[in-house]
């Protein structure tokens, strides 16, 4: 006998911009929205009722209004918006899941000063929010960046690891540590300025990636979590994924060329994927 077990749905890829003006100085909040609804909808998928269902379109235009009504330039805020929005206004809707992913502008430099409306996009990384909300249940907020690319070129090693007869990996004190990290964070409040807290976060990544000499990555990994944790009260846990992007050494003798370490083959397939998760 076939059973339906779980069930959603809803709309992704709503695209949204908002300008707040405040004379010539603007700001911008640029987001992509992905919305699916859950709660009393198996009518629709064993019998022809669509009763239930509040059509994707709405969706797509509840994203669009809200913006104009309540989006500035906190994207927790707003999906904490939309989140009790689609649960007040629908009564046999149980959950909502909200995910919103942020374009970044950063203000152009103009003669060595920020111009008032003029932006560059902040392409290193991906910015974003999730959120989930339930009937009768306190919100979960997770924030965080994607795949932040950063590299050191010297500080990292990785020897007296564990080996077999299929090991060839040869043991270095000195070597290149670049990795595209994701950084996600349980909130245990809803900020008024994303950025805020993504701004202390970096810099205490950057900090320990900088300064610690690295033995692994695991180990500087868990490094970077401890500091946010210590510096940042308004996160309650943080996972981090750091996917290894090697540079590798580039043997050139056969060209005639010496032993040397200042040429390398970038590359990211196959990678070494290291992640944990940290709480207080």
């Amino acid at each position: 006998m076939t059973k339906l077990t779980t069930n959603r749905y809803g709309k992704h890829k709503v695209r949204v911009m908002k300008v707040i003006r405040d004379g010539e100085h603007h700001e911008v909040c640029e987001l992509e929205a992905a919305v699916l609804l859950e709660g009393d909808l198996e009518g629709s998928y064993l019998s022809d009722d669509n009763s239930s269902i509040v059509p994707t379109d709405t969706v797509k235009n509840t994203v669009h209004v809200l913006a104009h009504d309540h989006l500035a330039t906190g994207r927790t805020a707003f999906a904490v918006k939309l989140g009790e929005h689609f649960l007040e206004k629908h009564g046999h809707l149980t959950a909502v899941g909200v995910e919103l992913r942020e374009t970044v502008w950063k203000r152009m430099p103009v003669d060595a000063k920020p111009h008032d409306h003029s932006f560059v996009a902040e392409t290193n990384g991906n910015r974003f929010t999730k959120g989930r909300f339930e009937r009768g249940k306190e919100a979960v907020l997770v924030a965080g960046v994607r795949d932040h690319l950063i590299m050191k070129t010297t500080g990292s090693g990785f020897v007296d690891y564990n080996e077999c007869e299929f090991t060839t990996l040869p043991p270095t004190t000195d070597r290149i540590l670049a990795t595209r990290m994701t950084v996600e964070w349980t909130l245990n409040e809803c900020p008024t300025a994303d950025g805020a807290v993504e701004a202390k976060v970096l810099d205490a990544a950057y900090r320990i990636f900088s300064s610690t000499y690295s033995p692994s990555v695991q180990r500087t990994l868990y490094e970077i979590g401890e500091a946010v944790l210590n510096e940042v009260p308004q996160i309650a846990g943080i996972e981090l994924r750091m996917p290894n992007v090697h540079y590798l050494d580039l043997n050139l003798s056969a060209l005639g060329r010496p032993e040397q370490k200042s040429v390398f083959l970038p590359t990211n397939e196959p990678h070494g994927q290291i992640e944990a998760r940290l709480v207080r």
